[in-house]
């Protein structure tokens, strides 16, 4: 049996609150091995929780716990920020928060790539660019030479994704990358992640709250509630009253 690329198990998160300690995850427990896992549910829920959990990235005052959480042979309750950015990439939702205002994209995707692939400056710059050609940009001397705010939204997210995807991670945690997004964008962003997770068998996590999006495009989901996972859910007929619900607040465009 293939063990499985992801690993958690009794994963809590405590955080610090203005009335007191505040659970946001409480036994979180699942696995995933090169597939597209959806994490849905509605604000609040831990969704973005469980995401920063992997890359160590947790707010100051936060108090993780698990029992197991592991990616491959790697505990990442010690070693999640050395991984982050190499081998687990991330992309968030929203790109000009991401991207530093005052450097250039292509400064950032090089920077990106000499530190977690040490390499000549001409060597990063040319896998750079072929990067943002990856990622469907039609002009990346532009883009590579463009300050963030010069670009829309949606070039503005490719380019960050390009800036994830360079060092060749095995696994690329997706925080709401399609929000701020038109129809139109979303989708090409969606479909440039999904190709890359084709051909490179890279793993993905996809966080995000519209459930039929993150259902068109994951294997399965996990549906989260108050901290915990109520449903692990891979289509058909959901069993938990709550994704019932979940799915049938979604506006639908005959009705």
């Amino acid at each position: 049996m293939t063990p499985p690329l992801l690993e958690a198990a009794g994963l809590s998160v405590t955080l610090p609150g203005p009335s007191g300690p505040v659970r946001a995850l409480d036994g979180v427990s699942f696995a995933m091995g090169r597939e597209r896992l959806g994490i849905v549910g509605e604000s609040g829920a831990g969704k973005s929780t469980v995401g920063r959990c992997l890359i160590g990235l947790l707010p100051p005052g936060a108090r993780m716990e698990a029992r197991r959480l592991r990616f491959g042979a790697c505990d990442l309750t010690r070693e999640a920020a050395a991984l982050r950015g190499g081998r687990i990439g991330m992309v968030l939702q929203e790109p000009r928060h991401a991207l530093n205002p005052v450097m250039r994209v292509g400064a950032q995707i090089a920077e990106t790539l000499r530190w977690h692939r040490p390499m000549p400056r001409r060597a990063a710059r040319a896998r750079g660019l072929d990067m943002l050609r990856a990622v469907r940009v039609a002009d990346p001397e532009r883009v590579w030479r463009a300050f963030p705010h010069e670009l829309s939204g949606g070039l503005a997210q490719r380019a960050a994704l390009a800036a994830a995807l360079a060092p060749g991670p095995a696994l690329l945690i997706a925080d709401e990358p399609t929000s701020a997004l038109d129809v139109m964008a979303q989708a090409r962003v969606l479909a440039v992640i999904g190709e890359h997770a084709r051909e490179r068998g890279m793993g993905v996590v996809l966080i995000g709250h519209d459930l039929p999006l993150v259902a068109r495009f994951c294997d399965r989901m996990l549906v989260m509630r108050r901290g915990r996972i109520v449903e692990d859910y891979a289509g058909g007929a959901p069993a938990h009253a709550y994704t019932r619900h979940l799915l049938a607040a979604s506006p639908r465009l005959e009705a």
